[in-house]
């Protein structure tokens, strides 16, 4: 099996994901969901909206990487992937901080998906 197009469809299926959950995270800043009416206007701002629909076609591409692949290979990969890329847009993006525990849980994921790509060899 070529590992390649697994590798691509993941990291592109990750950033977009990531790219729209920013989206959305960025308007939250200004947002103050307290109720019902708040969150259904909230749900109708356009770079809302734009994150929904990229998260939407990250959905379609780790649909095609699982036409090509077998889940038990491209879900873990994606994810793996997804979390190191939410990770690095929350620092660079929104300030957080990470700690040692987020370094060793990303070394831990791109282990594990070594793991699992070498299992499927």
């Amino acid at each position: 099996m070529n590992f390649l197009p697994v590798i691509i469809y993941s990291i592109v299926y990750a950033a977009l994901n990531v790219s729209g959950a920013a989206l959305i995270k960025t308007e939250l800043k200004t947002a103050q969901l307290l109720g019902v009416k708040e969150y259904f206007f909230f749900l109708f701002r356009l770079r809302v909206m734009l994150g929904f629909a990229v998260v939407f076609i990250s959905a379609l591409v780790l649909i095609k990487g699982l036409s090509i692949a077998k889940i038990s290979l491209i879900n873990p990969m994606a994810t793996g992937v997804n979390f190191v890329f939410t990770l690095a847009v929350g620092y660079f993006l929104f300030n957080e901080r990470i700690g040692w525990a987020h370094y060793l849980g990303v070394l831990m994921i791109l282990m594990g998906i070594l793991v699992i790509s070498a299992a499927e060899r």
